[in-house]
């Protein structure tokens, strides 16, 4: 029969989210653990090292002991001001990341190793005989910062274009976050994850919760499948090779955003590419208007009145621009 030692809605504070609840309920069949304490709470550091945890039961039963290990976490969308409560995203959060281990061995204690750097809820289990212990703890991270994460773009990249564009991006993004408020992945409305925000394909679990995963994987899969796209783009709308580095990276910034609505367009009678200027961008965020549709309205107005805008790489592209100056 389960002896429930504790069972509670917020065992301790363990984010910094107002109101939010950590919930832990702790079953030990029989038997007691000497470490780590029931439901407590452990850190991803700042250079995206999973956190020194030893597991260890207390009993008198001879070994092998089985053990066994998951490992789950569910990315509800968070605001990028600090401090709320997080919410389903407009699609429905996606399925729960989840890993999984087991062993057998003759110690009674264990050193956490999940093969990777995965943060959530972590549970591990004991068999001992007919006897199985359970213990529930917490893996939270911690933000790398904007110095951190720069230093290891300059050490593992060298295209400086690359580099320039990626870092106003990070900045537009995320604000050189991997971890909202409550010390877990930030996640947009529409399923962004991370520093760098990436939706699709779906990051992986490292991605989530290992920055230094996810800045891999925006450097060598994602920004370099934007760059592609924007290429394709000239070369459909006529331009073929005929464009400059800025304009380039203006087009790449938009792609990144998912480029509805593009920054550039192609003016045949010049053969020169020529900044969109159909649009009416919302300043506070990467929407917009047709100008044709609104020739009168500004967007002060337009927002007053509650007029649908849709999505637009172009004022993405504009307002890293306006904010931080060019690629």
């Amino acid at each position: 029969m389960d002896n429930v030692i504790a069972r509670c809605a917020a065992a301790g504070k363990t984010n910094k989210v107002e109101g939010s609840l950590v919930k832990c309920e702790v079953k030990l069949e029989s038997g007691e653990w000497i470490s780590p304490d029931s439901c407590k709470t452990f850190y991803i550091n700042e250079d995206a090292q999973f956190p020194d945890i030893t597991y260890e039961i207390k009993t008198n039963l001879p070994g092998p002991y089985e053990w066994s290990w998951h490992i789950t976490w569910t990315g509800l969308a968070c605001k990028q001001s600090t401090g709320h409560k997080r919410f389903k995203q407009d699609a429905g959060p996606l399925p729960a990341f989840v890993k999984r281990g087991s062993f057998k061995s003759d110690s009674k204690k264990w050193k956490a190793d999940l093969g990777g750097v995965f943060g959530g809820t972590l549970t591990v289990k004991v068999k001992a005989g007919g006897t199985t212990f359970a213990r529930t703890t917490f893996i939270r991270g911690k933000n790398p910062g904007k110095e951190k994460v720069q230093a290891y773009l300059d050490a593992n990249w060298k295209d400086k274009h690359d580099l320039a564009l990626i870092k106003k991006i990070f900045q537009q993004e995320s604000h050189y976050r991997q971890f909202y408020s409550d010390e877990q992945p930030l996640v947009s409305h529409d399923n962004g994850y991370g520093i760098g925000q990436v939706t699709n394909p779906r990051p992986s679990y490292a991605d989530a919760w290992n920055w230094k995963e996810h800045v891999k994987t925006v450097m060598n899969k994602f920004l370099p499948e934007k760059r592609r796209l924007a290429r394709n783009h000239f070369e459909k709308i006529g331009c073929g090779t005929l464009y400059t580095q800025e304009q380039y990276d203006n087009e790449t910034a938009a792609f990144y955003n998912g480029a509805r609505r593009f920054y550039e367009s192609w003016d045949a009678k010049t053969k020169t590419l020529q900044e969109n200027t159909t649009l009416i961008c919302d300043p506070n965020s990467n929407s917009s208007w047709k100008k044709a549709d609104y020739p009168d309205e500004t967007a002060k107005e337009l927002l007053k009145e509650n007029v649908k805008s849709k999505s637009a790489g172009y004022c993405y592209t504009k307002h890293i621009i306006a904010e931080q100056g060019g690629f």
